[in-house]
């Protein structure tokens, strides 16, 4: 498996550029986007070109984002001491018993955007790996047993048919295992996480912030435009054809 995002050049890597312009408030030149070729190159080039923008003492987001977490976490009932290394599995004890309620809840009472979630189904980008094979396993399906009970319909609508079933399938599933992203176990990574997406957010209150807090907007930013689910790191590249097989 390689560690890339998988852009494939027909904008979506211009849209992250200008997402990380008006996140950053900073310009790159064509010629910068262009040679940028790893998550950790660009993350280098804002720090770069943030350097002079910011010489005051630099507030941690993300600790301001873990206190706002705490806080909200106690209004909704939990007891007892919240720390970073608080199992993120402490929000089962809270009502409502959904997860998808429950997170809208916590994101409500703690004033920040959180991560989205995310469902064990969905292995791979913005759809399910099974994808490739299940549409042609229910269209053959489909094929052979309509006309052993005497219908018959026009291939089209077949196909429109067990286009929409499949993809009603997924989306309920969606809707009913989503859960807290894989990559976040405690209630530190899940503040740092939320920092990263409310990084807009929590700059227009404070406007210094600590390099780590910019990674994590960072990560948010290409989350939010591919989809990716696992792990990004430095040498996480943005086209495939850049990409080492990951360890």
């Amino acid at each position: 498996m390689k560690d890339t995002l998988n852009f494939v050049g027909d904008g979506d890597d211009v849209d992250v550029i200008f997402d990380v312009e008006r996140t950053f408030g900073i310009k790159l030149t064509d010629a910068e986007a262009e040679q940028t070729r790893t998550v950790g190159q660009l993350y280098d080039l804002i720090e770069l070109k943030r350097s002079n923008a910011e010489s005051r003492t630099e507030a941690c987001l993300s600790q301001m984002a873990f206190y706002r977490l705490r806080r909200a976490l106690k209004t909704m009932g939990i007891e007892g001491e919240i720390t970073p290394q608080t199992p993120i599995s402490v929000l089962e004890q809270i009502e409502p018993p959904s997860r998808a309620a429950k997170w809208r809840r916590l994101a409500q009472c703690s004033g920040l955007d959180l991560p989205g979630l995310e469902t064990s189904y969905l292995m791979s980008g913005r759809w399910p790996r099974p994808s490739r094979w299940a549409v042609a396993v229910v269209l053959g399906l489909l094929g052979c047993l309509w006309p052993a009970f005497g219908i018959t319909l026009d291939y089209r609508l077949v196909l429109l048919l067990a286009t929409a079933l499949y993809f009603g399938f997924v989306h309920v599933w969606w809707l009913m295992f989503r859960t807290v992203p894989r990559r976040i176990l405690t209630t530190g990574e899940l503040a740092r996480e939320a920092a990263g997406v409310s990084f807009v957010k929590l700059t227009a209150e404070n406007t210094t912030c600590a390099p780590s807090d910019r990674w994590f907007a960072l990560t948010a930013i290409l989350r939010r435009h591919t989809g990716h689910e696992t792990g990004i790191t430095r040498q996480t590249t943005f086209f495939a054809e850049h990409a080492r097989p990951a360890a």
